[in-house]
């Protein structure tokens, strides 16, 4: 699986920020979208709102942190 580089750097970010907290590489490469409601509409089922450009595609929750807390609850 191809992962953007824009990913990719969000990724070492989130390792370096909160080292010993992981957050499964598979679920943040299914969750970029081409389109923001694409990204809204799994952000629900994540149980958080909005979405956020990462580049020229779309993630969901209101920014990255947030999508991660989502991520590590299981949702």
């Amino acid at each position: 699986m191809k992962i953007s580089p824009v990913l990719q750097a969000a990724l070492a970010a989130s390792l370096l920020i909160g080292a010993g907290a992981s957050v499964p590489v598979q679920a943040q490469a299914n969750d970029m979208f081409p389109t923001k409601a694409a990204a809204e509409q799994r952000a629900k089922q994540l149980r958080c709102s909005g979405a956020f450009s990462m580049g020229s595609e779309w993630m969901p929750c209101k920014d990255f942190a947030t999508y991660e807390q989502a991520v590590r609850r299981g949702s």
